[in-house]
């Protein structure tokens, strides 16, 4: 590895941890900000969801910009948003703001992490991107480490709103060093914006979210059952336009490849799991167990930290073996672990 792989990896490490850095903070932080803006949990929860929702919205979509105006520039551009949107965020004088200024945030994030494995193949062999993969995976790991102690710190002794102004030297620093070291290797491909394919797919995984906070909150009411059937309708659309539009949002293609199918399904139900268990851990530990943001934040670290470890690990490991007999280990650990929380 020169000096200049290195220092690409540095970077889209750095990126990922500041991305799981923010997720993160906002979870911990959750409770504080429901009585200093006002809100009540159903509305402020978006704050979180909004983040998801528009990740997994335009990540797909913005990673083709990437491919037709250039890697390292929409990379870049998407650290600087992020920047911003985390200053905002910091400024907001009530849930709506910062939900608003959140999404902006969101957006950051998203040109980032669509670009983020595309410059990674750029820069790196095909037998060394495995460790790569898992040096960013640590990056994500060691992110949200941080984001949980840095969110229980901050939170308890200085205040919510640095949670988000903490994002801003971080992306500063980041931005110069990718103008000074990022450069675009790939071949460039023109595609259509699937405009009608990103719209389905937001309106619909935004109703489903919906209908399960409104139903988490107040119970199944016909709203609740008009949001799921409209979102259900919405995605049934959305199924039919990628298999007619010449530069589709999600290649329908790709599912008939066997691994990619499982694999995804095995990504999507992991973090489901993950981020399910991570919300339901922080109201338990503040709203049942009682403890401020720093204690609770003292209980989540481990299992972090573990991970942070294990994950430059497996993706050495993926390198030297079958990575399907690496994951597979690494979910069954998982679903152990699961259950024994569950017996606690």
């Amino acid at each position: 590895m020169d000096r200049t792989q290195f220092i690409v990896l540095v970077l889209l490490t750095l990126a990922t941890f500041m991305t799981a850095l923010d997720s993160t903070i906002v979870v911990l932080a959750l409770p504080v900000m429901l009585t200093a803006l006002h809100s009540d949990l159903s509305t402020l929860v978006w704050v979180i969801l909004i983040y998801i929702l528009a990740v997994t919205i335009f990540s797909t979509q913005l990673g083709k910009f990437g491919d037709l105006k250039g890697r390292a520039k929409i990379f870049n551009l998407g650290m600087i948003l992020f920047g911003i949107g985390s200053a905002l965020c910091g400024l907001s004088t009530s849930a709506m703001e910062l939900i608003g200024f959140r999404t902006i945030q969101a957006l950051g994030g998203s040109l980032m992490t669509s670009n983020t494995m595309a410059i990674a193949s750029d820069y790196f062999r095909p037998e060394e991107r495995g460790f790569v993969f898992g040096t960013t995976s640590m990056g994500w790991n060691l992110g949200a480490v941080a984001g949980i102690l840095a969110g229980g710190v901050i939170t308890t002794f200085i205040g919510w709103r640095w949670i988000f102004y903490v994002n801003v030297p971080i992306a500063i620093f980041s931005f110069i060093i990718g103008l000074m070291y990022l450069r675009d290797k790939g071949v460039r491909v023109r595609q259509d914006f699937d405009i009608y394919g990103a719209v389905t797919l937001g309106l619909s995984l935004g109703l489903l979210s919906m209908a399960g906070i409104t139903y988490a909150g107040v119970g199944y009411n016909n709203a609740v059952g008009l949001m799921i059937l409209s979102g259900l309708a919405l995605f049934a659309i959305f199924i039919y336009i990628e298999t007619r539009a010449k530069s589709p949002l999600i290649s329908l293609r790709l599912f008939r490849i066997k691994m990619f199918t499982l694999s995804s399904f095995s990504y999507f139900f992991q973090y489901m799991a993950n981020n399910a268990i991570l919300f339901l851990l922080i109201m338990y530990l503040q709203g049942v167990r009682g403890l401020n943001p720093f204690y609770a934040s003292i209980w989540l670290v481990p299992g972090y930290l573990l991970g942070s470890i294990a994950a430059t690990l497996g993706g050495r490991l993926a390198d030297k073996s079958d990575a399907r007999v690496i994951a597979s280990i690494g979910l069954t650990l998982q679903a152990v672990a699961t259950y024994c929380m569950t017996r606690y």
